[in-house]
């Protein structure tokens, strides 16, 4: 991990996979992210919302599971992954968007009965009858189903597809194609896997992308609801579309949601722990089963003055 005494000055120096430059990093307009705050800014807004987790609760880094620091992934450690170990990181992300990770974790250790051992060409051959009748009920059995859960499925069987061995190559193929489209940038590629018409991956947007390549053992922010309630409270990410309400969240673009990736990695550089480790603070500090902050609680914790630049 990059040393804070070493924090990059401007966003076009967001470290990326293989510690090359993000080349998406360049194309945020300064309107939206200006290259997120400087070290110090960094570092208090950090202790307030240390101090605030320890007022709910004085164990709460036992629950954050994410380890503090983990080693940048290279595109080539994608190839060491077998179709079965990327699908079942699709698969996780996909069901996790649409319930509540407990009862997700609670099953986690049996998905492979549903997901037919993960094999994505088993999986796309599916019919929906299938679906509705073997595995709907499955889920719902468990208390870890929801309303589009059969939607989801569906769309998950298009993104096993395309994960398949074919000719052309197989789920390592894919990824790594996708890796080096993105010049090596994991909030790049995660743009890439939830928008671009080549890698599109049917019922992936860019934060359920971005939790897949979590859990293939990669470094980034998963820009959900809460990181997206967080980000615009302490002014670091400007959104154009914020609803009023307690614990609304903004209606993030994709310009926007990259901005929040990236600015997350800054915070995090600044004070030393992986970034999927601050997503995950910074999740439970807003989230129903964490210390479930308001957008106002969020934005009490902003140190003063305003964010600065660290551009």
């Amino acid at each position: 991990m990059m040393s804070i005494n070493h924090l990059p000055s401007r966003p076009e120096h967001a470290p990326s996979i293989e510690g090359r430059p993000s080349a998406a990093a360049v194309r945020i307009d300064p309107a939206i992210w200006s290259g997120g705050p400087d070290r110090d800014w960094s570092r208090s807004l950090w202790r307030r919302l240390d101090e605030r987790l320890l007022q709910w609760s004085a164990n709460w880094q036992a629950k954050v599971t994410t380890p503090k620091n983990i080693p940048p992934v290279a595109m080539a450690t994608f190839k060491n992954q077998s179709d079965a170990a990327i699908f079942e990181a699709f698969a996780l992300a996909a069901i996790s968007g649409n319930a509540r990770w407990d009862r997700i974790s609670a099953v986690q250790s049996q998905l492979a009965e549903p997901f037919q051992d993960f094999s994505p060409h088993r999986f796309a051959e599916l019919s929906d009858q299938y679906i509705d009748e073997r595995i709907v009920p499955w889920f719902r059995q468990r208390r870890a189903g929801s309303a589009r859960l059969p939607k989801v499925l569906r769309l998950l069987r298009g993104s096993a597809d395309l994960l398949r061995s074919r000719k052309d190559g197989d789920a390592r193929t894919f990824l790594m194609a996708a890796g080096a489209q993105a010049e090596g940038s994991p909030e790049e590629m995660a743009v890439l896997l939830g928008t671009d018409t080549r890698f599109k991956m049917p019922g992936f947007g860019i934060a359920l992308a971005a939790e897949a390549l979590r859990l293939l053992g990669c470094d980034l922010c998963k820009p959900d609801r809460h990181v997206l309630r967080a980000i615009a409270a302490w002014q670091v990410v400007t959104f154009k579309n914020w609803p009023a309400g307690e614990f609304a969240a903004p209606q993030a673009r994709t310009p926007e949601l990259l901005a929040t990736m990236l600015a997350v990695r800054q915070l995090a550089l600044a004070n030393g722990v992986s970034t999927s480790y601050a997503t995950s603070v910074i999740w439970l500090a807003g989230a129903v089963s964490g210390a479930r902050m308001t957008n106002h609680g969020l934005d009490s914790l902003r140190p003063s003055p305003a964010c600065p630049s660290s551009s």
